[in-house]
């Protein structure tokens, strides 16, 4: 997986919500932040726990498929 660069990715603080954010773009930062916790997490754990794992790509492809979904009800 390719890095995003830090100029271009820019994590919100819990205060920090933009003014106008729609539930797609609530769900495609949510998936940033999945991955990038997923990421994190494999270089400080390199033999991460396996479940912990597989709860943050659990978490991912719900996130995809919500958005997805979502898509498919706003066309």
């Amino acid at each position: 997986m390719t890095r995003i660069p830090s100029h271009v990715l820019k994590l919100l603080h819990d205060d920090m919500v933009p003014m106008v954010e729609s539930p797609a773009d609530h769900i495609r930062n949510a998936i940033q932040c999945l991955i990038l916790a997923d990421e994190r997490l494999a270089e400080w754990l390199p033999a991460a726990d396996p479940m912990l794992m597989e709860l943050l790509r659990s978490a991912e492809t719900r996130m995809f498929r919500a958005l997805f979904e979502l898509g498919q009800e706003n066309s």
